[in-house]
């Protein structure tokens, strides 16, 4: 039983893969847009997400 997958784990994994993807792919021009899209009401500041790993590694430029 432990091996067995169950259809909808799977699928929301595939998903969750394929938005960090996408998120590493955005520029940061981009990001900021989403930001700004994100944030409501309008004053209220802007703050990108950043999802923190604990243990993860940092990000290198």
């Amino acid at each position: 039983m432990a091996n067995e997958q169950n259809p909808a784990v799977e699928s929301l994994r595939q998903e969750q893969k394929i938005q960090r993807k996408e998120e590493r792919e955005l520029t940061p021009d981009q990001k900021l847009e989403r930001a700004l899209k994100d944030t409501f009401p309008a004053s209220d500041p802007v703050a990108e997400q950043v999802p923190i790993t604990p243990g993860g590694a940092e990000e290198q430029k």
